[in-house]
């Protein structure tokens, strides 16, 4: 297990569960902010591919799914009353790492919810982060658009009934402890697949199932939000002759049957600070997918960080690199 897992509270009390891996000599950190349901030994094999690369990084929970505070009687529940307080998790997570480990992390990564998560976090401070790579980010939901529509009525009507912390329809039973099947939604890996089932089985406190209609409202209000605070970013951006997002690279997956691809290239294809590329034959979870696919992921992070943190990937870091292969 590459990371040193321990636990902060937030200003409101909020406990919440990160780890922290930090290879010898690390050029620097990234931090991670997990899709849904997702925990941080999801991150063992990635932490390992970045400490190769002299990377270290920073993962958590956030409050509701993992080792973090559950906040429903119902502990498996996929539950979120607003985005904002994913936010809230990442800043008390970022300052608490900082001030107690010394470690700054200047690269954001995210994956699927922690996409949505991280571009509120770009928007509201574009110089918290010198940059940020984002892994099939939900900027909306896969599927019809007679579904989607239908989706939104249900998970909002349910809130404002008060029934937030309720089950949608369908999702009572879903359990993430199913055996591989060929046509998933998630990885084509079975290898990878089952390593993680095989974590839950071991760590059932870690299960999230079923999603709530409070985090699937909390998701869609903070889409709905997402042009006007670009086009606000963007008129700020110009007045002060600057940029309006941190320099970002979105890879999406080119099976994707859980976020929607469309969603995410009509907000940021012509984006002058987004770069998009597209692993074909990747499902939603790329980190987990073939030995292939990842390499494709691996060989655009690579770009990125030669792009935007030179001093971490420099000629001597890919002599070590190869050193490290040759001794394997």
């Amino acid at each position: 297990m590459p990371f040193e897992i321990q636990h902060c509270l937030s200003s409101t009390g909020t406990k919440l569960r990160y780890g922290i891996s930090s290879p010898r000599n690390a050029r620097g950190h990234i931090f991670i902010l997990q899709g849904r349901a997702e925990f941080i030994e999801r991150y063992s094999e990635t932490a390992r591919d970045l400490a190769a690369r002299q990377i270290g990084c920073v993962a958590f929970d956030f409050r509701g799914q993992g080792g973090s505070v559950r906040e429903t009687t119902i502990s498996e529940m996929g539950y979120v009353a607003d985005i904002a307080h994913y936010v809230e998790d990442a800043h008390t997570v970022a300052d608490y790492v900082r001030a107690r480990h010394d470690i700054d992390c200047p690269m954001l990564m995210t994956h699927s919810t922690g996409g949505l998560v991280g571009i509120n976090l770009l928007l509201a401070a574009p110089k918290q982060f010198s940059s940020s790579l984002m892994i099939a980010p939900f900027f909306g939901l896969s599927g019809p658009d007679w579904m989607v529509r239908l989706a939104k009525v249900i998970s909002a009507s349910l809130c404002k009934a008060g029934m937030d912390k309720k089950y949608l329809p369908g999702q009572k039973m879903l359990s993430p402890l199913q055996p591989f099947h060929p046509e998933n939604l998630l990885t084509s890996d079975q290898g990878r697949y089952e390593r993680s089932f095989a974590l839950l089985h071991q760590q059932p406190d870690l299960i999230v199932g079923g999603v709530s209609a409070g985090w699937l409202n909390a998701c869609f209000r903070a889409q709905a939000l997402l042009d006007f605070q670009l086009a606000e970013a963007a008129g700020k951006a110009s007045q002060k002759n600057g940029k309006a997002l941190t320099p970002t690279t979105m890879i999406l997956s080119g099976d994707d049957r859980v976020v929607s691809n469309v969603a995410t290239k009509r907000l940021f294809a012509s984006h002058p600070d987004v770069t998009l590329h597209e692993v074909a034959g990747s499902r939603h979870e790329i980190l987990q997918e073939r030995d292939d696919l990842r390499g494709q992921f691996w060989d655009i992070f690579d770009n990125h960080i030669h792009h935007h943190h030179a001093n971490w990937f420099g000629l001597a870091n890919q002599q070590d690199m190869a050193e490290a292969q040759v001794a394997s």
